[in-house]
């Protein structure tokens, strides 16, 4: 599956196959994150999905525990007309330096579904 993401301050998007990467420099990692460990995360949350699922994008959360890493996705699959099929999915790592991570929550998203997230982040 393609793998092309614009990753900035802890969120992702997944760049449609015919748009080149942005040419500004990516910004600073922040001191708590070592390099290429969003990237790891995304590797890993990948291998949660069904072949044929993607992920449109990736959002660091902030967490209550303050060693766990949380991330919401929303996924969707590749083929054409597959919207119906889009679902918000929770994603956990015990850790920074995790090397698995779990499925925390499950939400399908129906063409009435509204969806409100509260808080400062």
């Amino acid at each position: 599956p393609r793998q092309s993401f614009v990753m900035v301050k802890g969120a992702a998007r997944l760049l449609p196959a015919e748009e080149p990467p942005p040419a500004e420099p990516p910004p600073a990692k922040p001191p708590c994150q070592a390099p290429g460990q969003q990237e790891q995360h995304l590797h890993l949350m990948m291998q949660l999905l069904r072949p044929q699922d993607a992920i449109r994008l990736a959002v660091r959360l902030e967490s209550a525990r303050p060693r766990r890493v949380r991330y919401l996705l929303l996924v969707r699959p590749e083929e054409a007309g597959a919207e119906a099929e889009t679902a918000l999915l929770g994603v956990d790592f015990a850790h920074e330096g995790a090397t698995h991570c779990t499925l925390g929550m499950v939400l399908p998203l129906w063409s009435d579904t509204q969806v409100f997230l509260d808080g400062d982040g």
